[in-house]
């Protein structure tokens, strides 16, 4: 790639100084090109291409040192830089491991340098994710109300506040905006409220704590008493700490640390389903701050009701919104390079698929059921 643009920009310095074996090696575009065969080939020729490019470096920082404030030439040092290292004797080797950047910051492709790398389950794949809202009115069209364009590597629940601001200046805002859980955490849960006045729905995260997930006595079974500062255990003990701390690092948070008595615990009936402890330890817990207690309490007792039940099921649409987009449209691969243009496309593909909706609904024509194969028909 580099060699392609140096071949446009400085032709007759790069054919002075190309090696005779550089037009063999690199005259085909690298999708157009075999990998040898076998590990041992493979590395001898990702070494070899290695040298070549700190060896153009060189040469370029050498004669054409203005050179190399073209974009692509910085792509292809930070490649390199990423990808290799050199010692002091000037061996190239791969850099393994914790040698390696995060995917968030390295460099995926030199032909767009904002694609990043992430999977999700077995799903992996380099480039972009786009976020779709539409409005799930039952008698109404379901159309896209807003699309939100990130980098892979961007976490979804990273992304809930921005399409809750672009729905509010767009003055579309839903009462209750219905999110799967990679949307919801206790913080979005009080904001959605505070600054936009509406209520984020869907399923919080489940506890990950040793009891929760062998059955036995989890946080969520113990009664918390705020104006006490007391907590109580299934077992009718109540808490003989309460701490008020802050828990720093990445997200730092305000949390409350609620410690039982050693002897409560130590001749408790339930302490194998509580407590691991062998030497006679007592009961702890974490807690949030009050107020993202309460919000995510109210949040998963709503979401467990037949009620929550029954309006979350609408926002399953969405997923037939995501299949629509990729069988009709071009959701799954982007036309072009860049986060902006790859965003513009999505745009397009919504626009399409509300315009498609839009001459259905006035024409009657019924909502489409989820698709079942002939198959599958032969069951009913």
């Amino acid at each position: 790639m580099p060699r392609l643009m140096m071949a446009t920009v400085a032709p007759d310095w790069l054919a002075q100084v190309s090696k005779p074996e550089w037009f063999d090696r690199y005259s085909r575009r690298a999708e157009q090109s075999r990998l040898p065969s076998g590990n041992k080939a493979r590395e001898k020729f990702a070494s070899q291409i290695a040298d070549d490019g700190y060896l153009l470096l060189e040469l370029l920082s050498e004669q054409q040192p203005y050179l190399l404030k073209l974009e692509k030439v910085e792509t292809l040092r930070k490649v390199w830089q990423q990808h290799y290292t050199r010692s002091e004797a000037g061996e190239v080797r791969w850099r393994v491991g914790k040698e390696t950047l995060r995917a968030a910051v390295s460099i995926e492709s030199p032909y767009d340098t904002e694609a990043k790398y992430s999977r999700k389950d077995v799903t992996r794949w380099t480039g972009y994710k786009v976020h779709l809202s539409e409005t799930c009115d039952e008698h109404l069209p379901h159309l896209i109300t807003n699309v939100h364009t990130t980098v892979a590597t961007t976490q979804d629940v990273a992304s809930t506040a921005e399409i809750q601001k672009s729905l509010c200046q767009k003055q579309l805002l839903p009462l209750r905006h219905l999110v799967d859980a990679g949307y919801v955490d206790a913080d979005l849960l009080i904001q959605s409220a505070d600054q936009f006045g509406i209520e984020l729905f869907g399923p919080t995260r489940s506890n990950s704590s040793w009891q929760s997930r062998t059955g036995g006595i989890d946080a969520t079974q113990f009664q918390i008493d705020w104006d006490n500062r007391q907590a109580i255990c299934p077992a009718g003990n109540r808490s003989l700490k309460w701490l008020d701390g802050k828990i720093k690092g990445l997200y730092p948070r305000q949390v409350v640390r609620v410690q039982f008595s050693r002897k409560d615990c130590l001749n408790c009936k339930n302490r194998d389903r509580c407590v691991r402890s062998k030497v006679g330890g007592a009961r702890q817990l974490l807690l949030p701050s009050k107020e993202i207690y309460l919000a995510l309490k109210k949040t998963r007792s709503m979401f467990s009701s037949n009620e929550g039940q029954s309006e979350y099921r609408q926002r399953a649409g969405i997923e037939g919104t995501l299949s629509q987009g990729i069988r009709r449209g071009t959701v799954r691969r982007s036309r072009y390079t860049g986060l902006a243009k790859t965003h513009l496309q999505e745009v397009a593909t919504a626009t399409a698929i509300n315009v498609l909706r839009t001459i259905n609904f006035l024409n009657e024509v019924p909502r489409a059921k989820t698709r079942v194969s002939r198959f599958a028909r032969l069951a009913h």
